[in-house]
């Protein structure tokens, strides 16, 4: 019997995150390193003993949102992505999902139909406090600034070049980061009850992203950078993080690079500053990074 499968790229986010939340400017990214690979089959409805069980959960939510009629199917998954590395792991199991679903039924969903289902399965059934963002750059993959500003939840959209972004480095410590809810959920209720200082460093998030992709577009590496330690200072003003996170990017700017969390997990993208070698970058953040690789931007999704 054949089997449908469906592809969701892990993600990083390079700036401006985690403003999608409020209503702002980021730039993200899918990447080749990691990878979700779902399947469906039909037959009778099965949770493999292997799954994790919230990962088979996500799995079946998904087709209560799709297909929640279409008789007993199968599902499958394989990952590789970290758990709460930052790189959009439970997002990427359900556009997979999604997308096997979609090729098995015939069902005519859209890359941003997917990307809307996906959230909403998230912080309707799941409760978890997060921004579009993740579900979108997995939905149209590639290097993408997003706007979620206007009336449109889901956001516009502008797919960049990824030849304009120098190389990479993604590095991330040995212990898990926190679910990307939980990190969240404090700052929000703290923008919600109209916190001055919470209000105006999400503003500064926006600001960040917008000079980040004009230093892109400009080719003005020293500029990104900048922006990609800003955006680091900004966060640490209004969250938390563990000391094993913070080491990260000490050593990663120690060693001439800029650098950030990919998200709200362990992870950091290193993006060099011009003059700097990478894979000295590398060498200097062995000794507190449990796994540190060059990533390069999926086109992809």
């Amino acid at each position: 019997m054949s089997a449908s499968v469906g592809r969701a790229r892990a993600r990083i986010g390079l700036l401006g995150n985690p403003g999608d939340l409020y209503g702002g400017n980021v730039l993200a990214a899918t990447i080749d390193t990691f990878e979700t690979v779902a399947t469906v089959t039909d037959t009778v409805f099965y949770a493999p003993a292997s799954f994790q069980p919230d990962v088979a959960g996500l799995q079946r939510l998904a087709i209560a949102r799709v297909a929640p009629s279409k008789g007993a199917i199968a599902l499958g998954l394989t990952t590789d992505v970290p758990v709460q590395s930052g790189l959009s792991g439970s997002s990427a199991i359900l556009l997979a999902t999604l997308r096997a679903l979609d090729t098995h039924l015939d069902l005519g969903l859209q890359p941003l139909e997917m990307a809307q289902i996906a959230w909403d399965i998230e912080r309707e059934e799941l409760g978890i406090v997060a921004g579009p963002q993740d579900r979108v750059i997995q939905a149209l993959g590639g290097l993408q600034y997003m706007d979620f500003s206007g009336p449109d939840e889901i956001g516009t959209h502008e797919s960049l070049d990824p030849d304009l972004l120098p190389p990479l480095l993604l590095a991330w410590p040995e212990e898990p980061g926190t679910p990307s809810g939980d990190v969240h959920r404090a700052v929000w209720e703290r923008w919600s009850a109209g916190d001055s200082a919470v209000r105006q460093s999400i503003a500064g998030f926006a600001e960040i992203a917008e000079t980040g992709r004009q230093a892109l577009l400009d080719g003005d590496t020293t500029t990104l950078c900048d922006a990609v330690d800003a955006n680091f200072d900004l966060r640490r003003t209004i969250f938390t993080l563990d000391d094993d996170q913070a080491a990260l990017v000490a050593a990663a700017r120690a060693a001439g690079a800029a650098a950030k969390f990919c998200g709200s997990g362990g992870a950091i993208v290193v993006v060099p500053r011009p003059g700097t070698d990478l894979d000295a970058v590398a060498d200097a953040l062995g000794p507190v990074a449990s796994v540190c690789r060059r990533v390069r931007v999926s086109l992809a999704p």
